[in-house]
């Protein structure tokens, strides 16, 4: 790729949590916006969490939507298309020192891109380490280097086929279930449930859930409407359970979310 930019996430920064030689962060980014080619001077850990994004590098094009790892070494250099309702993601730069890598350790003579699969469903438990005060920085840092040894050990994750069609059934309806997914795609419901969950990185109900916090925080930042018209409109029961769902993904309330609407908009500007 052509010329980049040095460690520029180009997105609003949220501090979660800073140690010796790691940081983790929440990191917005306003819908539709192109983020030049850029690289970053430390490893970096991205794990989407909300929205999706296609991404250039000199590896050549990957498209981002659900749950997914992405590490990136440092200077490598990369672009995003970020999706028509934008993109929060839980990211961890780190010294290659701190988790007891070399620069020139293998593991960063590229791109790595883990969408679903097992990789995926451990970053769950990573980035909650990440988040919990409780644990020392000694914890955490056990933490990331279990991850990383479990990341670059992971086989190739292929994504079934049906998983595209199951996916696309959640997108448009609400009141989605395993049965009704597993009918449609003449499979065991139970089965379903427990294949879907591994090759997706997350539970059915847990993408239901993303969805419709996606188009929620979307709405929070490009509408004045009540939080509460919001909550019923993206597919919540009410104001309190759009607050518990994204309090879980986001780490952060309606209110708070909304609040971003202006500094987004000056990122776009």
């Amino acid at each position: 790729m052509s010329r980049s930019e040095p460690h520029a996430f180009h997105g609003l920064e949220i501090p979660v949590r800073s140690l010796s030689g790691a940081r983790a962060l929440r990191i917005v980014h306003p819908a539709g916006q192109l983020i030049q080619p850029h690289r970053h001077d430390w490893p970096l850990l991205t794990l989407p969490a909300l929205g999706g994004y296609e991404e250039e590098s000199d590896d050549g094009s990957v498209a981002v939507t659900g749950p997914a790892v992405i590490l990136h070494p440092p200077g490598r250099c990369h672009a995003n298309c970020i999706h028509h309702l934008g993109m929060e993601t839980f990211s961890i730069e780190f010294d290659p020192e701190w988790v007891g890598l070399s620069r020139r350790d293998l593991l960063f003579d590229r791109s790595h891109y883990w969408i679903g699969g097992p990789v995926t469903l451990a970053s769950k438990a990573l980035a909650q380490s990440w988040s919990d005060r409780e644990e020392n920085e000694e914890s955490v840092r056990r933490s990331t280097i279990a991850f990383i040894q479990m990341a670059r050990g992971a086989p190739i994750h292929s994504q079934p086929a049906w998983l595209a069609g199951a996916r696309r059934q959640i997108s448009v309806g609400d009141g989605t279930t395993a049965s009704r997914i597993a009918e449609t795609l003449g499979l065991h419901p139970r089965w379903l449930a427990h294949a879907y969950r591994q090759a997706a990185g997350e539970g059915l109900r847990d993408t239901v859930l993303r969805t419709r916090a996606e188009r929620a925080a979307h709405m929070l930042r490009s509408t004045d409407h009540p939080i509460a018209e919001i909550a019923f409109a993206s597919g919540f029961c009410d104001q309190s359970h759009l607050t518990r769902v994204l309090g879980q993904l986001t780490g952060r309330t309606p209110a708070q979310v909304r609040a971003e609407r202006e500094p987004l908009s000056r990122l776009l500007a």
